[in-house]
């Protein structure tokens, strides 16, 4: 089982930035196990990778690992915070075609701000976060009461839902840490 799984997402934008220093990191570090998903990227040639893959391994991959390094989306930050993963975020940066708009480095700054997650902006800073985490696993494990999908992903979930006239089912804080299970439906 990996130790470490990097995930750039799914978006037809390619992130070969994320990839090199993944590359990089292990030509240094021969002896961590590393996962990359790497998207429509270029394959890293040190590390084994996967295209995509599905949802649910991915999550399970996230749980099993010590550290997940991650692009800045939103939905794959939230699933390795849930996975119990203080996740390692290096945001896509549109000025370097990774995406088409400056979002995800908005969002990265958000979740520097409220602690949420651990921010990578060079590589230099990537390393250092790896090896700290590495040194210190607890330092990067998300206790299940804190576990909590903050309510801006719920209702940014329920606009979806109602866009798409679907009914998804979501998780609503309940307390501290908690959740329930609820299917919503959808009143027209």
């Amino acid at each position: 089982m990996p130790e470490i799984v990097i995930s750039v997402g799914t978006d037809h934008h390619r992130f070969d930035r994320l990839i090199r220093w993944a590359d990089d990191y292990a030509r240094q570090r021969p002896e961590r196990l590393m996962l990359v998903q790497r998207g429509t990227s270029t394959a890293p040639r040190l590390i084994d990778s996967q295209e995509l893959i599905p949802h649910g391994d991915l999550r399970a991959f996230f749980a099993a690992a010590t550290v997940v390094v991650c692009h800045g989306g939103p939905s794959t930050v939230m699933d390795a915070r849930a996975a119990g993963r203080l996740p390692i975020v290096v945001p896509r940066n549109p000025e370097l075609d990774e995406h088409v708009d400056g979002h995800q480095m908005r969002f990265a700054r958000h979740l520097d701000d409220e602690s949420m997650a651990i921010v990578a902006w060079t590589e230099g800073e990537l390393f250092t976060a790896l090896d700290a985490a590495l040194a210190d696993p607890s330092s990067v494990t998300i206790p299940i009461a804190e576990r909590s999908v903050p309510n801006g992903v719920v209702n940014f979930g329920r606009v979806v839902d109602e866009l798409l006239s679907i009914e998804t089912p979501i998780a609503t804080a309940v307390g501290p840490g908690r959740f329930a299970k609820k299917k919503r439906r959808l009143e027209r």
